[in-house]
């Protein structure tokens, strides 16, 4: 992946080109970034930046034979952990590599995907990820190897969180490194790092993708510039997220909800049934879209109550919903709201039925907007 490519970003862009041409590259490098930022999209460009055999001043040439091997992830010098379930049956401990083809498959295709789109793509269903001691110990043997091709030994460990306490393995690879090795964690969540990990990191710190940058990225994918703008403000800085809006109905959503909001305010149960039965059927994926885009709706209300002369990230038609809402929802209500249907979507993500999911949170709307 080139530099260029990544999202927005583009003071730490300069930063790591700094380090690369400066020659002084740290040994162990923590990037903390949002959701949907681009760090792993970035760890990526960089590695490819530092070991392309024909780079310029700002990127790799994008053409040589190291590039071709880090663009499809399988340069021998460059290593990934990132969180796995075990494999059954197996009479050996589960590690990344198991996984390889998978991750290999699903980061060529979006490097800004989140943790638990990857756990749904190894077939993790309820079961959550992590990075194990043994994997922690491979680590440590792989970085103890001697480079195949590069200058550099890497390794990439995608949501370091998943370490937990296994982190501590790693210390005397962080206090005594070997000659020419780079390992970069990627992170969401600074608390959930072990301290004794933190301290011997250099942190890079990668904040919410400007608005116009994912606009101008967009254009790439072939939206429509009258489109662009709107999805980048329902993004809010996550590119992930803006890639599903991109095939997700906006307008659609729209009345989707209003439909809702109608028949749960007025308990029309024959409506309210119908509703159900027909968004039911969209599809887990989209029904997650629709929820997500609920919640900005129902969040963007909030604000607007809440803040005087607040600009919302709203188009036309919204803004009239949001004040609609704003006229029988106190700020108390929204919030109540907005924590149903996070939890809601929770459970759509878990696999719950999404007709039991919709029928139970058009109860539950009513009953908070009746205050019953």
């Amino acid at each position: 992946m080139l530099l260029k490519d990544v999202v927005g970003q583009h003071e730490v862009k300069q930063h790591l080109i700094d380090l690369a041409q400066s020659g002084t590259i740290p040994h162990a490098q923590l990037f903390l970034a949002h959701q949907g930022a681009g760090a792993l999209a970035m760890a990526l460009a960089f590695v490819q930046f530092i070991l392309c055999e024909n780079p310029n001043e700002e990127d790799s040439c994008g053409v040589c034979n190291t590039c071709n091997k880090v663009q499809k992830l399988i340069h021998p010098d460059i290593h990934f952990s990132y969180p796995i379930i075990a494999k059954k049956p197996s009479p050996h401990p589960s590690l990344s590599t198991d996984y390889i083809q998978e991750w290999r498959k699903e980061i060529v295709t979006n490097p800004y995907i989140n943790e638990l789109e990857w756990l749904q793509a190894i077939g993790a269903e309820n079961k959550q990820g992590n990075i194990s001691a043994d994997e922690a110990r491979n680590i440590l043997k792989g970085l103890n190897l001697t480079a195949f091709e590069a200058k550099y030994k890497i390794h990439i460990i995608w949501m370091a969180e998943a370490l937990a306490r296994e982190g501590n393995i790693l210390l005397k690879l962080l206090e005594e490194p070997p000659p020419n090795t780079i390992l970069i964690l990627i992170a969401e969540n600074q608390e959930e790092i072990l301290p004794t990990i933190l301290s011997r990191c250099q942190l890079v710190k990668i904040n919410k993708i400007q608005d116009e940058a994912i606009a101008q990225a967009l254009l790439k994918h072939g939206v429509p510039q009258s489109n662009t703008q709107h999805i980048a403000y329902l993004a809010d800085g996550n590119f992930n997220e803006a890639l599903k809006l991109i095939d997700s109905e906006t307008d659609e959503n729209t009345r989707r909800l209003t439909q809702w909001l109608d028949a749960s305010l007025n308990m029309k149960s024959a409506e309210l049934l119908k509703w159900t039965e027909e968004n039911g059927k969209i599809g887990r994926e989209n029904l997650k879209v629709f929820l997500e885009y609920t919640s900005h709706i129902f969040r963007e209300s909030l604000l607007l109550l809440h803040i005087k002369n607040y600009t919302a990230r709203l188009a036309n038609d919204e803004l009239q919903l949001a004040k609609r809402i704003n006229k029988f929802l106190t700020y108390q209500k929204l919030e109540m709201l907005l924590a149903l249907i996070n939890k809601k979507h929770y459970e759509i993500e878990r696999n719950v039925s999404p007709k039991l999911v919709l029928m139970d949170m058009s109860l539950k709307i009513y009953q908070i907007i009746r205050g019953k």
